[in-house]
């Protein structure tokens, strides 16, 4: 189904001829076995930007997808390798956003947070995004709290299993050093200083649900209802904390 990867010697290769037939300056950034049928995969980045690109078996299809500051915005498919080369050039050689790229090529399907990231609205968008999603419902009487909190609303939220988690940063990989993580207590699952704790098992939740927060997800701090909770992590985050910037831990 790929005669061109064959051809040129696997993806790598043939898309480096693409790039070269637009007078791009891009390269791929991989260099090993993955690129060669049938395992084929391609990286190629600029600056804060790069796209993955596989490739799928049932049927020939490229499979890019569409990466800004740790953040991946958007997905694409296309059978023609043109195609696929042309876009990631614009990609990653202009300063456009997700949906100005999804304009231009019709094949490119942003991702539902991807406008939220393109406005520099992703941590507010983020925050509300975890206060309205059911499946966390459990967490909602912490989250109304520090939704409105000066300081904590600035930091970057995610969810990792049960546990709400804050970033300095806005991208993967997150910074979570140091700081304090909120898990209910009906799904607690820490080492606190008194030895090794493990419950994933749900009570019935309810108005005064109560909160465990630990420090880097091992460091018990203390527990309590929302108010509590919320005091315990403001009281445990480091001195010098900032709103999170874009970008990764990484960077």
């Amino acid at each position: 189904m790929y005669p061109e990867l064959e051809e040129a010697g696997g993806l790598s290769n043939a898309l480096n001829l693409e790039f070269e037939k637009i007078n791009s300056v891009l390269k791929v950034a991989t260099d090993d076995a993955l690129h060669q049928l049938p395992f084929s995969y391609a990286r190629i980045q600029k600056d804060g930007k790069f796209s993955q690109i596989y490739i799928a078996a049932e049927k020939k299809l490229y499979l890019p997808d569409f990466w800004r500051d740790g953040v991946c915005l958007a997905h694409a498919q296309t059978e023609s390798i043109s195609d696929l080369a042309a876009v990631v050039d614009y990609w990653l050689n202009q300063d456009v956003s997700t949906q100005e790229l999804a304009d231009k090529y019709s094949f490119v399907r942003p991702n539902p947070n991807a406008a939220a990231f393109d406005q520099n609205n992703e941590v507010e968008q983020t925050w509300n995004n975890i206060l309205q999603d059911e499946s966390r419902a459990d967490l909602r009487d912490f989250i109304q709290l520090a939704i409105n909190d000066n300081v904590l609303n600035k930091l970057f939220p995610f969810t990792s299993l049960y546990t709400l988690c804050f970033s300095r940063c806005t991208g993967y990989p997150y910074d979570t050093d140091n700081l304090p993580n909120v898990t209910p207590k009906a799904f607690e699952f820490y080492a606190p200083h008194n030895g090794i704790k493990s419950s994933m098992q749900k009570d019935c939740l309810n108005s005064d649900t109560q909160f465990v927060v630990t420090k880097n997800r091992n460091e018990y701090l203390g527990e309590g209802n929302a108010e509590t909770a919320l005091k315990i992590v403001k009281a445990n985050l480091p001195d010098n904390i900032r709103p999170a910037t874009r970008g990764t831990a990484d960077d």
